[in-house]
């Protein structure tokens, strides 16, 4: 029969290696995450980068709100078209 006491030290050393282990991840992560930011960082100040996604932005905004007025036009010519079913009841 196994010592407890052996086996208990055993699970403390095993958890020892696995937390050093973590540690280790965990730093590299952290190194990647700050590469991340610096590089985020770097393509917002791109000036060309910004008004690129700000021009896409708007052109995306605008198409939603085309369909949105079409959703509604159809919605006021067909009543009850675009309602949940659970409304119609």
């Amino acid at each position: 029969m196994h010592n407890p006491l052996k086996r208990l030290e055993e699970q403390v050393n095993g958890a020892s290696e696995l937390v050093a282990k973590l540690k280790e991840e965990n730093r590299v992560l952290k190194q990647q995450v700050e590469l991340l930011g610096a590089a985020r960082n770097k393509a917002a100040s791109n000036t060309a980068a910004a008004r690129d996604l700000a021009d896409f932005k708007a052109k995306v905004r605008r198409r939603l709100e085309r369909i949105c007025a079409k959703i509604e036009k159809a919605n006021d010519l067909q009543p009850g078209l675009f309602e949940d079913d659970e409304d119609a009841e």
